[in-house]
C-alpha cells in the first residue's frame, strides 16, 4: 500500500514465482520480524494471530527470528502478484488482495476502498514501510480501520520517516536530504537546494517522483496513472504525536531510517 511495497518501496526486477508467474512488485526485503520485535518488545509471538498489512509476499516469516506461526499469519496487499506469490510460497497462512487506490503500486484501485471483511481478531498488527507512502488521510483512515482489528490486549505496530532524523549519524544526513539525492539524482541544483529548505520546518511533507514537494496541507495535483512512479511522505515525530496522542514512539533500530509508532489495545 502506501503504496505500498510496501516494500513494495522500491520496484524489483521481474522475478520468477514457481518458475511460473512473473511478479511486478516482489520484495526481497527481510529483517521485519526482527525489527518490530524489538519495537513492541516482544519476540515470542508463538500463538499469536498477525495481520501483516501491506506485507507483499509474507518476507517477515523468512526473518530467521520469526516465531510467527503460518496457519495464523494473515497477509493483506494491494498488489495482486504479491498476494499470489505469498499463497504459493506459504499456502496454510491467509493472503487477501486489497484493490485499494496506492500511487504507482496500485494506480487503477478504488479510492478509499474499505479493508477486505475479516472476522479475526489480531494480536499483533504490523505494517511496514506503508504510510511512508500514502496521503495523510489515508494514513488517518487505514489506521482506525486496523485498530478496529486488534484483539484485546493486541498492537498495532507502523513504521514512519521523520524527515529531520539523521538514521546515520557517520553520514551526517537527515531523512529526506538522503531520499532526496537518491530520487533527484543530486542536491546542488537550485530546484533541490529550494526543496531542502521548504522542507526544513516542515512537521509533514510528500515528494512526488522526486520532482514535486507539497509541504503540509498544501494539496498534491493529480497524476496520470503512468505518470506515478515513487511518492513518499514524511512526519515529525512531534506531529505524529499530535496524530496518536496514546501512541508510543520508537526510534529506528537495526541501522533502519524508519521510525515505529506503537498503539497499544487496553
Amino acid at each position: 500500500m502506501p503504496c505500498w511495497q510496501t516494500t513494495r518501496s522500491w520496484r524489483a526486477p521481474p522475478a520468477r514465482v514457481e518458475e511460473t508467474a512473473i511478479v511486478t512488485f516482489l520484495s526481497r526485503k527481510t529483517g521485519q520480524f526482527s525489527y518490530f520485535a524489538q519495537q513492541v518488545g516482544d519476540s515470542a509471538w508463538r500463538g499469536k494471530n498477525v495481520l501483516d498489512f501491506g506485507g507483499n509476499v509474507g518476507n517477515i516469516l523468512r526473518d530467521p527470528s520469526a516465531t510467527i506461526e503460518h496457519p495464523r499469519y494473515w497477509c493483506v496487499d494491494v498488489v495482486r502478484e504479491s498476494i499470489d506469490a505469498g499463497r504459493v510460497r506459504y499456502p496454510e497462512s491467509h493472503w487477501l488482495y486489497y484493490d485499494r487506490y496506492c500511487f504507482f503500486f496500485n494506480p487503477h484501485g478504488v479510492p478509499g476502498l474499505p479493508l477486505p471483511a475479516m472476522t479475526q481478531k489480531f494480536d499483533y498488527i504490523v505494517a511496514y514501510s506503508v504510510f511512508t507512502n500514502t496521503s495523510r488521510a489515508d494514513m488517518l483512515d487505514l489506521v482506525a480501520q486496523l485498530e478496529a482489528l486488534l484483539a484485546d490486549g493486541g498492537t498495532l505496530a507502523f513504521t514512519y520517516i521523520d524527515p529531520h532524523y539523521e538514521p546515520w549519524p557517520e553520514k551526517r544526513v537527515d531523512n529526506f536530504s538522503w531520499r532526496l539525492e537518491r530520487e533527484y539524482g543530486e542536491a546542488k541544483s537550485d530546484e533541490a537546494q529550494n526543496m531542502l529548505r521548504r522542507a526544513a520546518d516542515a512537521e509533514w511533507c510528500m515528494l512526488v517522483n522526486g520532482r514535486d514537494l507539497y509541504i503540509e496541507e498544501e494539496v498534491p495535483q493529480a497524476y496520470p496513472a503512468d505518470a506515478q512512479k515513487t511518492c513518499h511522505v514524511f512526519y515529525s515525530t512531534s506531529y505524529l504525536r499530535e496524530l496518536f496522542p496514546r501512541a508510543e514512539f520508537r526510534r529506528p533500530v537495526n541501522r533502519e531510517m524508519q521510525h515505529c509508532c506503537v498503539i497499544r489495545k487496553a
